[in-house]
């Protein structure tokens, strides 16, 4: 009898094999190897399943949608519906791990009895560290970045809060974590630095076809995880130190008016007409979809 993985990952994409071919890697270098991999494509018509074939481990199994849906949701639900682990970690198909990412997840997870645990990710852009996200405590403190790539839940979470929003189509994780804090499940913070998220928007991500900027960071973890770590927060903080005074004296007076706005926004609700679709055309146009 075969028993089932502790962990199942699920990895939506979207006609984006170069970067998904990167980020697949950094599922196979990780400590923990108690896992198997949902890729699910939604409705890809590149060589994104010739990718997952070319690494040859029966752990990936890759799952087509006949029709894109535009959202990662539906992705990451049909995963969910194949799933065989007892913990549900999430990945961007263009976003890393560090070795230890799972590893770290799961002891957490286990030794706190947590239904939800998250670690810190760094988001990057063209000129280095922009900032590090984790998980907001309330949807008045979301204010910066956010991701699952850094998120671990048990399966039997899902029973309790429901499966991803086929609504929303932007904040489709805000929306996931409203129901989970609606729920008052056990979360844990797991305080390491794990992941690596690569904004689409930042990058114009769907126009590239060669050099990834994930292959560079892939490069030096490979050499020295550790070492990649340290630079990417001494990066960080060198950057706030140069710029520390100037977004002191702006944030003076035009930061209570962008925290107005966004509290407006945010009550309104990003998943709302015509909010929500405003923000995703602006999303696939600053990625570089057509």
């Amino acid at each position: 009898m075969i028993s089932s993985p502790l962990i199942t990952v699920i990895i939506p994409t979207y006609n984006s094999s170069g970067t998904l071919r990167l980020t697949l890697e950094t599922v196979l270098r990780q400590t923990f190897k108690d896992f198997e991999v949902w890729i699910v494509g939604d409705g890809c018509s590149d060589n994104s399943e010739q990718v997952v074939v070319s690494f040859g481990d029966d752990r990936f199994h890759w799952l087509n949608l006949p029709k894109n849906s535009g959202t990662p949701s539906k992705p990451r639900n049909e995963g969910l519906k194949n799933a065989k682990g007892q913990y549900i970690a999430y990945l961007g198909h263009d976003d890393l791990w560090f070795p230890w990412h799972l590893e770290g997840l799961t002891k957490h997870i286990q030794q706190k009895d947590c239904d939800f645990v998250y670690s810190l990710g760094a988001i990057i852009g063209p000129e280095g560290v922009v900032s590090f996200f984790s998980l907001p405590e309330s949807l008045e403190t979301q204010h910066g970045g956010l991701s699952p790539s850094n998120w671990m839940h048990k399966r039997s979470l899902i029973e309790a809060i429901g499966p991803w929003s086929l609504k929303t189509k932007v904040g489709d994780d805000l929306e996931f974590l409203k129901r989970l804090w609606a729920h008052k499940v056990k979360i844990g913070f797991h305080r390491e630095i794990s992941s690596l998220k690569f904004p689409a928007v930042f990058w114009k991500m769907y126009s590239l076809s060669s050099d990834f900027p994930q292959s560079k960071y892939i490069n030096a973890m490979n050499r020295d995880a550790v070492a990649l770590r340290q630079e990417i927060l001494l990066d960080f903080v060198s950057t706030l130190s140069k710029h520390y005074g100037g977004l002191r004296r702006r944030n003076r007076y035009i930061e209570p008016l962008f925290s107005f706005v966004h509290f407006v926004l945010r009550r309104y609700g990003y998943n709302r007409w015509p909010l929500n679709h405003l923000l995703y055309r602006r999303y696939r146009r600053r990625a570089g979809l057509h």
